[in-house]
């Protein structure tokens, strides 16, 4: 399969902002603060997710598979983070 210049600016899209959850995921990591986060939102943003990585699956775009695949267990990693925090808070 040929990728076009509209898959690449894709593809850099969906890695840009898979890149905004790593550092979201580390800063909560390291400060356990998650007072302003809202774990509705990280919820939403798995399933998001969670569908595009089957959609993905569906038209065998692999490197966007991958992505959205990693995308998703980040932001179910939040979700579990901000689960912890609050308890244990």
């Amino acid at each position: 399969m040929v990728v076009d210049a509209w898959q690449w600016v894709g593809s850099v899209a969906a890695v840009i902002f898979t890149v905004g959850f790593i550092d979201q995921l580390k800063v909560t990591w390291k400060s356990k603060d998650v007072d302003g986060l809202s774990q509705w939102q990280w919820f939403i943003f798995t399933i998001a997710s969670s569908l595009f990585t089957i959609y993905y699956i569906h038209l065998e775009q692999w490197l966007m598979v991958g992505i959205s695949a990693f995308g998703t267990l980040c932001c179910l990693s939040m979700v579990m983070m901000i689960s912890y925090f609050k308890k244990k808070g």
